[in-house]
């Protein structure tokens, strides 16, 4: 009998630390944002019915906010007025 209850501490012990594990490195969802594919666009914009896009005369593409940081954009001017 204690060498079976040694088993289910076991079980339980690799379940938690296997959940744990896959938990950490699930990716977490990154947060979108609209950008104007143009060569002088700087801003990115939340809404995409913003009217600093209103302008675009090129495509709206929606990327993650990290990745529109890195291109060297930053948040719309309207839209920093509202938060």
């Amino acid at each position: 009998m204690k060498s079976f209850r040694i088993s289910i501490r076991k079980r339980i012990y690799i379940s938690f630390s296997l959940l744990f594990v896959l938990s950490a490195f699930q990716q977490k969802e990154q947060e979108k944002v609209y950008i104007c594919v143009s060569i002088k666009s700087e801003r990115y914009h939340y809404n995409k019915e913003c009217r600093g896009l209103s302008g675009c005369k090129s495509k709206v593409k929606m990327i993650t906010k990290k990745k529109a940081e890195r291109f060297g954009r930053i948040l719309c001017k309207i839209e920093r007025k509202k938060n």
